[in-house]
């Protein structure tokens, strides 16, 4: 299993900082990068030695929607209310690294549900909360915070009263990035909020 945890929209375009650690290092800095190529080059790699990917990424992968909007809206209809929002700095990245994924591995299947993922999903992209949020919003990498954080969520026992159930009308962004890279995410995802970890500031 590889966690990889990254900072967006603070660092020119093609470029973002990332790390990345296994559940067996300890180490903070085992990989890490700024550009997008070594990110998409972790991810291949990871997943053509036939491991799980767990995907961080520190911007809002879940839009609201106004009532009525969303919650009975159909994966095409979805995927329209996704649109405006495919600029924006983090889901372009996550935009970018998935359609590389839809290239060289259009079988990979992608989730948002720490559930759907444990189950064999190939690739997980889930949002990391920083807690507390800086006035400036900025937030550097904390690799070690983000990875522990997600070690903890995926222990026993599940609390299932977090998983996959909608707080209100939504549409997932990650899910509509995955779509629109050709990948497999099942549609239902598109109107349910992506996986949100808390991660502790220093």
């Amino acid at each position: 299993m590889l966690v990889i945890t990254t900072q967006t929209g603070s660092l020119p375009a093609g470029q973002m900082r990332w790390a990345a650690r296994r559940h067996d290092d300890d180490r903070p800095d085992a990989s890490s990068g700024t550009s997008a190529a070594g990110l998409f080059e972790a991810v291949f790699a990871a997943l053509h030695d036939g491991e799980q990917v767990a995907l961080g990424f520190d911007c809002p992968l879940t839009l609201p929607v106004s009532p009525g909007g969303g919650a009975t809206a159909g994966p095409d209809a979805l995927l329209v209310l996704a649109a405006p929002s495919a600029d924006l700095p983090g889901i372009a990245e996550l935009g970018r690294l998935l359609t590389e994924l839809g290239t060289w591995r259009p079988w990979t299947t992608v989730s948002t549900s720490l559930w759907r993922w444990k189950a064999n999903t190939s690739v997980l992209v889930w949002q990391a909360v920083w807690q507390p949020v800086p006035a400036d919003g900025s937030r550097p990498v904390a690799p070690a915070a983000a990875a522990d954080a997600f070690f903890r969520r995926i222990q026993p026992p599940a609390r299932e009263q977090e998983a996959d159930q909608p707080a209100g009308p939504v549409v997932n962004l990650a899910a509509a990035a995955a779509r629109r890279a050709g990948l497999f995410v099942d549609e239902a995802e598109l109107a349910r909020p992506a996986l949100s970890i808390t991660v502790a500031g220093s």
